[in-house]
């Protein structure tokens, strides 16, 4: 049978998630029927009447507390239609077409059920430190936070990472998140990672050329450093030594090739990792090289979209449920703190803040990123190794696209950082003065070993 509490908590998380799919605030309701609770709540008084089937509807198990979710369906309808959790319940709803709900059905919600009775501990929606799960509650994900792995396959994940940078030449204490870049040409095939060590790369004279082409203020902060443009370099002194300068010579050296970039971090399968894309300075270097594909373009920033009148109430309860969700994932050596001050921080951009660009600025190029309190990915030990050379720890707010790959966090004196496969880098001592310097492209120095810059 499951727990009181662990009712309160499925009903909490799903009633910040439909706040944020319908732009109101939604308070939960629970009722019961022999199998379970339907997750619901009543429609905004004077709002629209939401499309057929937009929204989920969550069913939880009487018996085992297994959830079942399911197009928004009425609640009456999901009901007569619950036939246990399983695949067999999975399939008893269809997305399309919709079923025909029972007279009286349509526009008529059941009536909530009674309040629960009182438990001895019950979780405080602003609370930024999670509590133990609820006695015989089934663990599940959050909505809000990355998925939570086992702690064995979390450390067999861990060791297989680690293991694969080492093969691959990695530092010592392999830092992530990392790219891999897999060149093939002429029968042979290289592989490199991004650079991280304070020393400076070595390129091929042919790669400096292209790279010297483009402005200061068009690179993209770190290009040098990326696995892409090293592993071109290491492949042109292969095939003909550093007396071949021109671009033209690396071209016919590089023709036919074929680059590949997979994308490796905290909590991924070794085995199964994600496809990453260049970023703009590493597209035009290699397109220029011979590389097959074709020259980045630019993307001028539009104009921000409003946002949705979401009360503060309602974001203050999105932002600390997406906190609490985030610091409740750890990693296999570290753990995520709750600053307490993130709550505040974060209100301004919840529940999150896009912006799209790519162009030139002051002094590096700008590329897109993202405010988002609202983590899918395990950061635990990628920014616990960070934070024990900074001296202070740190949380993921955000990250940014464009072939950075990076995670934007912010430590415990409100300095900003941004993590990636060339390192991290300092954006400023506030999260404002952060998103100016990603804005218009100011100069971000890298952070050292030795927790400088």
């Amino acid at each position: 049978m499951i727990s009181q509490e662990r009712l309160k908590e499925i009903a909490r998380h799903w009633a910040v998630t439909e706040t944020l799919r319908r732009g109101y605030a939604c308070e939960p309701r629970l009722t019961a029927f022999p199998g379970g609770w339907v997750v619901w709540s009543p429609r905004q008084a004077g709002g629209p009447v939401p499309e057929p089937g937009s929204g989920e509807t969550v069913i939880i198990d009487r018996d085992t507390g297994a959830l079942t979710v399911v197009p928004g369906l009425p609640p009456q309808v999901a009901m007569s239609r619950y036939t246990g959790p399983g695949p067999a319940a999975q399939a008893a709803y269809p997305a399309m077409p919709l079923p025909t709900p029972p007279p009286g059905a349509v526009g008529t919600m059941p009536p909530p059920m009674p309040p629960l009775p009182p438990t001895t501990s019950v979780a405080d929606p602003l609370s930024l430190t999670p509590g133990p799960p609820p006695p015989n509650a089934v663990v599940t994900s959050s909505p809000f936070g990355p998925p939570r792995l086992p702690a064995d396959e979390q450390a067999r994940r861990a060791n297989a990472l680690a293991a694969q940078l080492a093969r691959l030449g990695g530092p010592a204490t392999p830092a992530l998140p990392q790219v891999v870049a897999t060149l093939e040409v002429v029968g042979r095939t290289f592989q490199a990672l991004g650079h991280t060590a304070d020393t400076e790369p070595v390129h091929h004279p042919a790669v400096m050329r292209a790279l010297a082409a483009i402005p200061p203020a068009g690179r993209t902060r770190g290009a040098h450093r990326h696995p892409d443009l090293i592993v071109v370099s290491k492949a042109l002194f292969e095939l003909g030594g550093a007396e071949h300068t021109d671009t033209a010579w690396a071209a016919r050296q590089l023709a036919g090739a074929t680059l590949r970039l997979h994308l490796l971090r905290e909590g991924t399968a070794s085995d199964n990792p994600a496809p990453a894309a260049a970023c703009h300075t590493c597209g035009t270097v290699l397109v220029s090289l011979g590389l097959p594909g074709e020259l980045p373009r630019d993307l001028v920033r539009p104009e921000p979209p409003q946002r949705n009148a979401v009360g503060r109430a309602a974001l203050r309860s999105i932002t600390a449920e997406a906190v609490a969700a985030t610091i409740a994932v750890p990693g296999v050596r570290h753990r995520l703190p709750a600053l307490p001050f993130l709550i505040d921080l974060l209100e301004p951009y919840a529940p999150f803040h896009p912006v799209l660009q790519s162009q030139p600025g002051a002094a590096q190029r700008v590329e897109s990123f993202t405010l988002d309190e609202w983590t899918r990915e395990q950061t635990a030990d990628t920014l616990g190794d960070l934070a024990e050379r900074l001296g202070a720890p740190l949380f993921p707010i955000g990250g940014e696209a464009g072939g950075l790959h990076s995670i934007i966090a912010v430590d415990e004196r409100h300095r900003v950082f941004a993590v990636d496969h060339a390192g991290a880098w300092y954006l400023g001592p506030t999260l404002d003065d952060a998103v100016q310097t990603l804005l218009i492209g100011r100069s971000t120095p890298r952070v050292r070993a030795t927790g400088t810059w």
